[in-house]
């Protein structure tokens, strides 16, 4: 046999099959609309991913031609750039060749402006020999041209600059001594000295012009065997500019390279030189330049060779071509990289808006899915609030059948409690607690004819409930008004009825309906926790017009089955509280206490529950609640002259009368406890705390004497304050428990309500009471 979990809890006030089949039913009407559109959602993902995948991988594949096209158009471009220099080079050669370079000086000068003027990528023409003589021609101002001639052999050194206009005539000349300018230490110079081919320089500093830039050169032998080289200069400048303006898609970039990774130009021109550790002007690397696209592609270029290929560097795919330039004459490589996106980018923007249009037809499915499953949710609601009103109407039908045939218990001469009554309420409303309430005394007091609790299936009457600790519930009360509150802790009309009677229950929500006769409010009936409330709210209204048949006037009190407070209380034999009694029964003499023996001392200890909340401010006090209480002990104690009061950790304690018991001990006790009940629930209210302290209040003997040396203080102990602190430890929040012997003393000038018996130990079971207020 399966035995049940200790932990588990099941409601048996719930059909639990009917409760599956609910949840069943509403799992049916929202699970399938949101599977269906799940299932469109994941429809169309699936579609726009192949989608893209499809058009991708056939956009790229489309796109060889074009990148092929596009290597050639950029390899053919930057040749196209750097083969007239080769040409000019050799031109100059042929013109040259045959003489020296002072006797073709006019010629050269005439060509080589001209060439100048025909080609403009070129910079400089340059003419040296062995000897160290040089001719330079290069562009001049307004269109003319700039000669500078270094005539080194034979005769003294002697470098001379002339000034052409653009009509060829001279128009200024003139010497400098400081040049000392070399053309046979020049790397142009070298380079075509060692190789019959044309030779081109890696990059390097004119030295006349002070620029970046690159030289192709070639060399011949004069008739009389004297080596002499051609030079054709290129500002590095000019070949930038011509990179920069190869368009090569939107974001796509062009640079020259060598085999080892030199950079020979690059777009912005401005990166392609690097300072090295002396200072002084270098090539800058590929990997230098601070492109991650292009020293990646550099990297595979050198372990794949040229070629096309895509690569991925930091999450972004690059297409890459490493072209060869044969007519450079070195080892120099276009390298191009272009964004994959650039090619597939409208694949990519289109699938977007594709997708962009099916959320559309996905919002319109999630829309008509949604007013299905509201549409469902509220079909099954009104069912589910149809059978709740038909079982309400079926329960109150019951209900008023039964009291039918309880006709008695409205007739005013009826003196038994309405047990029958409360147990219809709560049964019908499904209340925690049911009670029906008698105004009395002028509107002064509420008198419980019967209270009915579900759990327990228990019954009280004779409670009663005082205008003075409820000033606010029974204002509402006699101005006729219903209560409909779902924390009556946290609504200021029943915030006290929650901590004097609801709080002990565990009660959260109160309905009460004032019961009404000829005008007139004579009572109430009230129901806790009542969940099925809204549908018997007219029930319960029905049943108060009937219990007011029952509080008609001259109407017989019902007999209570706890004694009523308010009147005098039958004499009863008062157990003997003697001290000395019980230090006899101990064996002690009491002759041999070291201290005063009070007969009847009145006794008043103040318990915080919580050390925590004495440490909060009040919103409207800049002090703690632990300073304020204690300001207020102080003047409390002042001003009613209390001869003993002590505050010990979280405990305060109070005594009075050590003299003659007449009686007035107590009285000024019971004051002094009263007025710092009052004083402590402004100052919990005010800090949005529980009621966290208890009172307690006795009258009996203790003893007292001073103890320690100087200086000596006074101290209580005994029964009277045990029996206090007992009191205050087993009270209700925010309440003063006074034992019966405090309320023998106290009962003709306090009110006071009934609590429960108290065991004390020598006397045995005793009452207790509530102190609500002065008469």
């Amino acid at each position: 046999m399966a035995v049940a979990s200790a932990d588990q809890v099941i409601d048996v006030s719930v059909d639990q099959l009917d409760e599956r089949r609910r949840r069943r039913r509403a799992l049916l009407r929202i699970g399938f609309p949101v599977a269906a559109v799940v299932v469109m959602i994941a429809a169309i993902l699936s579609i726009a991913l192949y989608a893209e995948r499809a058009n991708r991988s056939g956009v790229l594949g489309l796109s060889t031609d074009l990148l092929n096209a596009l290597d050639s158009r950029v390899a053919l471009a930057v040749s196209s750039y750097l083969d007239p220099a080769t040409r000019t080079v050799a031109v100059a050669r042929d013109v040259i060749k045959g003489g020296s370079i002072a006797d073709r000086l006019p010629v050269l000068e005439t060509v080589g402006a001209s060439l100048l003027r025909q080609i403009p990528q070129i910079a400089n023409l340059s003419f040296a020999d062995e000897d160290g003589n040089y001719l330079l021609v290069r562009r001049g101002r307004s269109g003319g041209t700039d000669l500078k001639v270094i005539d080194n052999a034979p005769g003294p050194r002697r470098v001379t600059w002339i000034h052409w206009n653009a009509a060829g005539d001279e128009i200024g000349r003139e010497d400098d001594p400081t040049d000392a300018f070399d053309p046979r230490t020049r790397p142009w110079y070298i380079g075509a000295a060692a190789t019959e081919n044309v030779f081109w320089t890696g990059v390097y500093i004119f030295f006349t012009d002070k620029q970046p830039g690159l030289t192709a050169s070639a060399r011949y032998r004069a008739p009389d065997g004297r080596l002499q080289v051609i030079g054709a200069d290129i500002a590095l400048q000019d070949l930038s500019r011509f990179l920069s303006s190869l368009d090569i898609r939107k974001s796509g970039r062009a640079i020259i390279v060598d085999g080892s990774g030199v950079v020979i130009a690059t777009p912005g021109g401005s990166d392609v030189m690097r300072k090295d550790a002396a200072g002084t002007l270098t090539p800058a690397r590929v990997d230098e330049l601070g492109d991650p696209a292009l020293t990646a592609a550099y990297d595979r270029f050198r372990v794949e060779g040229h070629g096309r290929r895509v690569i991925e560097v930091q999450g972004r795919r690059y297409v890459t071509a490493v072209t060869p330039l044969p007519t450079a004459g070195r080892d120099w490589y276009v390298l191009t990289v272009v964004p994959e996106e650039e090619f597939v980018g409208f694949v990519t923007s289109n699938n977007r808006h594709a997708l962009l249009l099916s959320m559309g037809i996905i919002l319109i499915a999630c829309l008509l899915a949604a007013l299905l499953v509201r549409q469902g949710l509220r079909a099954d609601r009104s069912a589910r609030l149809l059978l709740d009103r038909q079982g309400a109407i079926v329960r109150q039908s019951s209900a008023f059948a039964t009291l039918a045939a309880e006709a008695d218990l409205f007739d005013p001469m009826h003196n038994e409690p309405p047990r029958a009554l409360t147990e219809t309420l709560a049964g019908v409303t499904g209340a925690r607690r049911a009670s029906v309430w008698r105004f009395a005394d002028g509107g002064r007091t509420l008198c419980c004819e019967d209270s009915f609790e579900r759990e327990s299936a228990g019954h009280t009457d004779g409670l009663r409930l005082y205008r003075e600790e409820l000033p606010q519930f029974f204002a509402t009360l006699a101005k006729g008004e219903e209560i409909d509150v779902a924390e009556a802790a946290n609504d200021r009309r029943t915030r006290e009825l929650e901590r004097v009677v609801m709080w002990p229950l565990g009660s959260r929500a109160l309905f009460a309906v004032p019961v009404r006769r000829e005008e007139r409010v004579v009572g109430a009936v009230w129901l806790e926790d009542a969940p099925h409330k809204t549908e018997a709210r007219d029930f319960v209204r029905a049943v108060a017009n009937m219990v007011a048949l029952r509080m008609a006037e001259g109407a017989a009190a019902p007999t209570p089955t706890e004694r009523a407070v308010a009147a005098p209380v039958p004499a009863e034999p008062e157990a003997k509280r003697s001290y000395t009694a019980e230090l006899a029964s101990r064996g002690i003499n009491p002759a041999t206490i070291d201290g005063d023996i009070y007969p009847s001392v009145a006794v008043m200890v103040v318990h915080f529950v919580d050390p925590v909340a004495l440490s909060v401010r009040p919103a409207s006090g800049q002090n703690t609640i632990s300073d304020q209480i204690a300001c207020t002990l102080q003047q409390v104690a002042r001003k009613q002259d209390i001869p003993y009061l002590k505050i010990v950790g979280q405990d305060v304690v109070g005594a009075a009368g050590f003299s003659a018991p007449d009686g007035g001990g107590a009285l000024l006790i019971a004051d002094v406890a009263l007025a710092i009940r009052d004083h402590c629930l402004a100052l919990f209210e005010d800090s949005d705390q529980r009621q966290e302290f208890r009172i307690g209040i006795d009258c009996g003997p203790a003893i007292g004497g001073e103890i320690g040396s100087d200086p000596r203080v006074f101290n209580l102990w005994g029964e009277a304050v045990r029996t206090a602190s007992r009191m205050a430890l087993t009270g209700l929040p925010g309440a003063v428990q006074a034992t019966e012997a405090a309320y023998d003393r106290l009962r003709h000038d306090f009110v006071f309500r009934p609590r429960g018996a108290f065991y004390l130990p020598g006397v045995g079971e005793a009452r207790t009471f509530i102190l609500a207020g002065r008469r």
